[in-house]
């Protein structure tokens, strides 16, 4: 006999007869992410967070995350304020789920809900942003729950350096220093608003078509190998490997093989 998840996701139940979902403190939301989000320990900002649980044995599946918006500049770009505006809006940081829950609608039931007790429990929120990465998806998820989409983040790079304070990181100055440039992911601009007379600076688009999965990385076009000009050598990917080194010849064929 199937389970309730197995029933849920063979349609013969509803994900209201299933899950509930409820408040989460941040480090059970940190736990989550660790586990389930491809950024994994990279840290967010935060809010409030509500998971996704079910109801016969309270299994944390799904966790919705959301923060203040990333500073004056994304305000401003976004709606023309300051940071004393700061508290009218949110950013959906991250949005986990259990891969066994991949290719049924409890993301968007967790979604929902969640936006519905932002609703309540927040209101003094007039719109919430999320941004979903080109190189990963078109965001269908943001489309199911009747965000408005307005078009791709402008085309930037960055530099990253080798042995940058010990860690894998972006710096400013790239001078005399050894390291690449690549491509910063473009990112889907989506949002949900709740007060309708907030005033968008950017122009509303058509959603994106597709989903968006299985895209090329921009950085290495997926061959986690990246090349400097100027000084002619060739590292690991620092965007898509855990540890950014130069390759020797031999290494650059083997990782070339390795991923045509």
């Amino acid at each position: 006999m199937m389970n309730l998840i197995e029933r849920f996701k063979a349609r013969e139940v509803k994900a209201k007869d299933v899950f509930y979902v409820a408040k989460v403190d941040k480090k059970t939301a940190r736990e989550m992410v660790k586990k389930y989000h491809y950024l994994g320990e990279k840290d967010f900002m935060y809010t409030v967070a509500y998971g996704l649980h079910t109801k016969d044995n309270d299994e944390l599946l799904g966790c919705a995350i959301f923060g203040v918006v990333g500073g004056s500049i994304a305000l401003k770009g976004w709606f023309g304020v300051d940071n004393k505006h700061s508290d009218e809006y949110l950013e959906l940081t991250r949005l986990v789920m259990s891969p066994n829950l991949n290719g049924c609608n409890a993301t968007s039931y967790l979604l929902g809900n969640a936006i519905k007790q932002i609703k309540k429990e927040l209101p003094s929120v007039r719109a919430i942003i999320s941004l979903a990465d080109n190189g990963l998806h078109n965001g269908a998820i943001y489309q199911a729950c009747n965000f408005k989409y307005y078009g791709l983040t402008d085309r930037k790079t960055d530099f990253f350096v080798m042995g940058c304070e010990g860690k894998v990181k972006r710096c400013g100055s790239t001078k005399d220093k050894q390291g690449v440039w690549l491509p910063r992911s473009q990112k889907h601009r989506y949002l949900y608003i709740i007060d309708k007379d907030v005033q968008v600076k950017y122009q509303e688009e058509k959603y994106p078509k597709g989903n968006g999965m299985n895209v090329k990385p921009t950085c290495c076009d997926g061959t986690k190998v990246v090349y400097d000009k100027r000084y002619g050598k060739y590292y690991t990917c620092p965007k898509c490997s855990s540890v950014f080194r130069e390759l020797t010849k031999e290494e650059v064929e083997n990782h070339l093989n390795k991923n045509n």
